[in-house]
C-alpha cells in the first residue's frame, strides 16, 4: 500500500495538534475497560444506540439514561429514550433489554476471549450490534485492534483513494475494507483503533468516543 501524501500530511498535522487530547481519550478508554460489569454494560448500550445515528446523540442519550439501561423495564426504557428525543426508541430499547443476559459476564468475557473471537461473539449474540458497533465498544474499553468504519471514515478512505465505494453490504465487504484500514494503520505505525481517532478528527473536526 502506498501512502497518500495529502492524507499523510493531515495525519501528521492532527498528531501534532491533537496528540495530547487523543492520548487523554485513549487513557479514558483503557480505564473504562477496567470498570465493573454495570459500567461496561452502559457503554455497550451506548454503542447499540450509535447505530444509524450520530455519536453526539448517543453520548447525550447515554448521559440521560445511565443506570436506566440496567434498571428500567422495556417499556420505561423506550419511554425515556423517546423523552430524550432518541429516534429509534422502541427498537433500541428492545435490543438493550435483550442484551442484559450478558451484563454480569462482560468482564469475564473480555478477559478470557481473544479480541477477534470476542468481537464475533458480540456480533453473533447481541442483537443490534454489527461489526461497526462491536468494534466501537471494544475500542471504547481500550481494545485498539479495530477501527470503527462509520460513514465519516469510509468517506475519507474513498476521498483519498483507498477504497472505491463507501458501501458495506456484507460481512465479507466489511472485513475486506477493514483489512485495507489495518494496512494503513500498520503503515502509520498506529493501532487501528487509534488511527481511527485521528482520521475521525480529520473527517469531522471532533474528538469524541
Amino acid at each position: 500500500m502506498i501512502k497518500n501524501d495529502e492524507l499523510s500530511i493531515k495525519i501528521m498535522e492532527s498528531r501534532l495538534l491533537f496528540n495530547k487530547k487523543i492520548n487523554e481519550r485513549i487513557i479514558d478508554f483503557i480505564n473504562m475497560g477496567k470498570s465493573r460489569n454495570d459500567s461496561l454494560f452502559i457503554e455497550l448500550s451506548f454503542c447499540i444506540l450509535t447505530a444509524n445515528t450520530s455519536a453526539e446523540m448517543g453520548i447525550r442519550t447515554q448521559r440521560i439514561i445511565m443506570g436506566g439501561f440496567i434498571e428500567y423495564s422495556r417499556e420505561q426504557l423506550s419511554e425515556e429514550l423517546k423523552k430524550a428525543k432518541y429516534r429509534f426508541y422502541n427498537k433500541r430499547a428492545d435490543y438493550i433489554v435483550n442484551a442484559r443476559f450478558m451484563r454480569k459476564n462482560l468482564k469475564k468475557l473480555i478477559s478470557t476471549m481473544d479480541h477477534f473471537t470476542l468481537r464475533e461473539y458480540l456480533v453473533n449474540n447481541v442483537k443490534g450490534l454489527g461489526y461497526k458497533e462491536a468494534s466501537h465498544f471494544l475500542r471504547n474499553i481500550g481494545i485498539f485492534d479495530f477501527a470503527i468504519l462509520d460513514k465519516h471514515i469510509m468517506q475519507l478512505l474513498m476521498d483519498y483513494g483507498y477504497i472505491k465505494d463507501v458501501k458495506l453490504n456484507s460481512r465479507a465487504d466489511y472485513l475486506e475494507k477493514e483489512q485495507i484500514f489495518n494496512s494503513m494503520a500498520e503503515m502509520y505505525n498506529l493501532q487501528p483503533g487509534i488511527l481511527d481517532l485521528y482520521l475521525w478528527q480529520i473527517a469531522t473536526g471532533k474528538i469524541l468516543k
